[in-house]
């Protein structure tokens, strides 16, 4: 199956959990890889708001919210304590690297400056980004396009959540990870000159990609259910180096691994449910959802392998997407305000914690133009809309950009 997005082109986005622990997607929160702008702009909580096709990802059962053919294209994504120039070239020094990490020693010296420039570039990058002694410089950051449609009841989504982090360390007290079998001898002498300054670095990427077909029912007394049959596609590959330099800025020949990709597909299930009471109050009409997602829990095995297929010991990039289960209140005034409240992952699953999530969005001059604001789980966000009818455009944003940013637009008929 090839519908796993932009996985193949990311050879060195990164996760990485840490040193002195295993690396892998079990480590990643996936709790928050709901799509969407309007979503976004709304703080998130968009169990019941969804009125298009997305609904397949966040709750099924909203489907019957849509009543007509809808096509989204949405991306989001989130980045800290980068600058895109500033990823694009570290990611083209740790490729090389890492492409002379199996290298042997003579190929290795025959590309002298290219090796000592990399180094070098890492080794400032670090610097710059707060590295000192055992203080990694960090990075992180994520991508989440999703595309799908709607026709009558059923919806089809084809959505990613690529993840990506970054740590490099300079001149750490001692290796930051003595299980990865990479170590820069403190004594190590190369044309007499001792190793003054040292780099080590973690690369790789990880991605959990969904195609999802799912349908609503209406029920009796005011009750609508769904349920979404998932395809689960995960992606990782990932790197470990290390690299010393003496007094004349001469490296020492990289140590370190370069992890062969692995990815598996697994298929589950989602459940949603919509409840709008027969009875309402005066002026306000509410609505209730809840959602369990991987009803079938799923586990992927994935072993940790380098570039020649053998085992890398004692890694492993396995993991399991176990239940979630997320709750939501809806409040409609007069048609053209609504502000919800919503709960996620209540039971703390696959590796997120339970995070809260409130919005509210306004139109304006006809329904034409939306306003929203909203609570992201730890920040404000912002968004605003414009519905062309069969055209509907969305931009939402947090107060640093870069932390959080989405746009779509939504086809209508």
């Amino acid at each position: 199956m090839r519908w796993h997005g932009v996985v193949g082109l990311m050879v060195l986005g990164v996760i990485s959990v840490g040193f002195g622990q295993q690396i892998g997607p079990r480590f990643l929160d996936r709790s928050f890889q709901r799509p969407g702008a309007r979503a976004l702009g709304m703080g998130g909580a968009y169990l019941l708001a969804t009125d298009d096709a997305t609904a397949v990802a966040w709750n099924p059962a909203a489907l019957v919210n849509v009543k007509r053919f809808t096509l989204p294209i949405e991306v989001a994504g989130r980045a800290k304590n980068f600058r895109v120039q500033d990823i694009r070239d570290l990611i083209d020094d740790l490729k090389t690297i890492r492409d002379r990490i199996n290298a042997n020693p003579n190929d290795i010296w025959q590309a002298r400056q290219l090796l000592v420039q990399a180094i070098l570039e890492v080794r400032d990058f670090s610097v710059r980004s707060g590295a000192t002694g055992n203080a990694p410089a960090v990075l992180t950051g994520s991508l989440a396009p999703v595309a799908g449609l709607t026709f009558g009841a059923y919806g089809l989504t084809v959505s990613n959540g690529t993840f990506g982090q970054i740590q490099a360390f300079v001149d750490p007290l001692n290796d930051p990870d003595p299980n990865d079998n990479i170590n820069l001898p403190a004594e190590s002498v190369q044309n007499n000159n001792p190793i003054k300054r040292s780099v080590y670095t973690r690369g790789g990427v990880v991605a959990i990609s969904s195609l999802a077909l799912a349908h609503a029912r209406p029920l009796p007394m005011g009750w609508n259910v769904g349920v979404a049959v998932r395809g689960v596609r995960a992606d990782f590959q990932a790197f470990a180096a290390a690299a010393g330099v003496d007094n004349e800025n001469i490296p020492s020949v990289p140590q370190g691994i370069a992890y062969s990709r692995v990815h598996k597909t697994k298929f589950t299930l989602d459940v949603g449910a919509l409840w709008e009471p027969p009875v309402q109050p005066p002026m306000v009409k509410v609505k209730y959802a809840a959602v369990v997602r991987n009803l079938v829990p799923t586990r992927f095995n994935l072993p940790a392998r380098d570039l020649q297929g053998n085992p890398v010991a004692p890694f492993d990039f396995s993991f399991r997407l176990n239940p979630e289960i997320d709750l939501g209140v809806m409040g409609i005034w007069r048609e053209r305000t609504i502000g919800v409240l919503e709960l996620h992952n209540l039971t703390s699953s696959n590796g997120g914690d339970m995070s809260v999530h409130a919005g509210v969005e306004h139109w304006l001059a006809g329904n034409v133009l939306a306003v929203r604001v909203g609570y992201d789980d730890d920040r404000p966000v912002f968004g605003i809309g414009i519905n062309l009818r069969v055209l509907r455009i969305d931009v939402a944003a947090g107060l640093k950009p870069r932390e959080r940013l989405a746009a779509g637009i939504s086809l209508r008929f």
